[in-house]
């Protein structure tokens, strides 16, 4: 299995490893903002839109290469 995903890494090409990075970089800004949307707290619009547009980010036009991030409210 490890070297299957080694496998995979080394073959991946360069517009796949920036999805890859790009990604990567968008869970840990939603990780970041997880605690917004506990059971026993209301996000703001402001946090509601821009968790949106973290999750939309893989289909903005130009992903992965270009890439417009959202501002944290």
């Amino acid at each position: 299995m490890e070297r299957l995903i080694i496998e995979q890494l080394v073959n991946e090409t360069p517009d796949e490893h920036a999805a890859r990075f790009a990604r990567v970089n968008r869970d840990k800004f939603l990780a970041e903002t997880d605690w917004w949307a506990v059971a026993d707290r209301t996000m703001t619009d402001a946090e509601t839109t821009y968790r949106q547009a973290l999750r939309d980010i893989p289909a903005q036009e130009g992903f992965p290469t270009t890439i417009t991030w959202p501002t944290k409210p």
